[in-house]
């Protein structure tokens, strides 16, 4: 599998909701179900996910990137470019979620799949492009700081 090269796409039809869906399961279930499960709903993909990426790949402020690897998935991302709000004064583009299969790691998947979001966030005129990651989640940390990304708010939580 290591001389299989990675193709890249953006999703662009009803046809890659599956490969949406799959990813936002996949990512729902190891990440939020590993470092936050009290409180992350990781049903959401089964129960929301269809109808958001339908709406998806016909949002223009919206985008899916796929990663095939030998014709098969081997990763998706989703992000998005939010409308202003009253206290926001810049739109920033969002990586909104990554996932990798397991399979897949450690070819470089994650990094082609955040320099096809990052571009697609340029042709937007984004001057900023946010991501959050879980605390606990340091190869994430580590994968968004080699592409730019660095620290800009910190969430803290207390238990009550």
């Amino acid at each position: 599998m290591a001389d299989l090269e990675v193709r890249v796409r953006r999703a662009s039809s009803g046809a890659d909701v599956d490969d949406l869906l799959a990813i936002s399961t996949g990512l729902w279930r190891e990440d939020a179900g590993t470092h936050d499960p009290e409180v992350m709903n990781t049903d959401w993909p089964t129960q929301h996910g269809r109808a958001s990426f339908e709406a998806l790949v016909d949002d223009p402020d919206r985008v899916g990137v796929l990663a095939e690897v030998g014709g098969e998935l081997a990763g998706g991302l989703m992000g998005s470019w939010p409308e202003l709000t009253p206290y926001v004064r810049l739109r920033e583009a969002r990586l909104n979620s990554l996932w990798v299969l397991p399979g897949h790691r450690g070819r470089g998947v994650a990094g082609l799949l955040v320099e096809e979001f990052l571009a697609w966030a340029r042709e937007r005129g984004a001057p900023y492009a946010v991501v959050t990651a879980f605390a606990a989640n340091g190869s994430a940390q580590s994968l968004y700081e080699r592409h730019g990304f660095g620290e800009h708010t910190v969430t803290l939580r207390a238990p009550l």
